[in-house]
């Protein structure tokens, strides 16, 4: 597998070392790389990167692969895990020492909250996951009709969510009763549940990162797939939060810093 997708690109620049991060660390992938407890920074990744020795036909010398860990935090004796964003998350920070919250919107969406450079805390929902599955095999399916964006219907959703004092596995329902009663179209539907999801989550999230604190002011920076990180920071705008898009290319910056720190060369 590792020639397959490297092997052209061996043949030119020969046997140096290899940086990966995410799913191929876990323990569903080549090797399990350990989480490291929270708080950590890059230099703590650099210094627990896990190394496999790679079987090389190409090569004489065999490349070797570092891969970043994890992170974990036990809060009230519930653990989160994040595998893959921290790179993220260190391509952000690495040279500016920064302090403040990062959203990384996705299956998983993780709110990270920095300090000093380092990852402090951090929140993970399952957002993306829990609207996948209620859009292809819940009842809401049958009431949809296509999946094309409609911003005011989205906007409905962020809104009901926002603002209600309902939990969300009641707004989620609200979902099947607004097209039942033609309050919203057949084809907002699919927009006005990402917006309940989305909506709830940025609730919930606030709540946990700002609680009793007023939210205008509040910067959030928004790492992740340029059309998704749009519909979170309408989101965010109608509680007043202030948004700012990460680059691109963070999860590459992230891993040349954390080679460059474990001096692989």
């Amino acid at each position: 597998m590792f020639e397959e997708l490297l092997g052209s690109w061996i043949r030119e620049h020969g046997s140096i070392p290899v940086i990966a991060s995410g799913m191929i660390g876990s323990r569903q992938g080549w090797i399990e790389a350990p989480y490291l407890d929270c708080p950590a920074g890059p230099d703590e990744l650099a210094g627990h990167l896990t190394y496999v020795d790679i079987n090389s036909n190409i090569l004489n010398n065999s490349p070797i692969m570092a891969i970043v860990p994890g992170i974990k935090l036990f809060e009230k004796g519930v653990p989160d895990v994040m595998r893959g964003e921290e790179t993220q998350v260190a391509g952000l920070i690495w040279s500016k020492q920064q302090s403040g919250l990062c959203v990384l919107p996705g299956t998983h969406s993780k709110w990270v909250f920095t300090k000093n450079g380092r990852i402090e805390t951090f929140t993970t929902f399952m957002s993306g996951e829990l609207f996948a599955v209620m859009v292809e095999h819940s009842i809401l399916n049958r009431l949809m009709d296509g999946k094309s964006f409609n911003k005011d219907a989205f906007l409905i959703g962020c809104n009901q969510s926002l603002n209600s004092s309902y939990g969300i596995l009641k707004q989620i329902f609200s979902a099947r009763t607004m097209g039942l009663f033609e309050k919203l179209e057949p084809k907002g539907i699919h927009s006005y549940l990402s917006g309940i999801i989305i909506g709830y989550e940025i609730k919930e999230g606030l709540d946990i990162y700002f609680k009793n604190k007023s939210f205008k002011g509040k910067k959030v920076i928004l790492i992740g797939e340029i059309s998704l990180c749009n519909l979170y920071r309408m989101a965010f705008e109608i509680v007043g939060v202030k948004v700012k898009l990460g680059k691109n290319n963070l999860v590459t910056k992230g891993l040349f810093q954390i080679a460059k720190a474990a001096s692989l060369n």
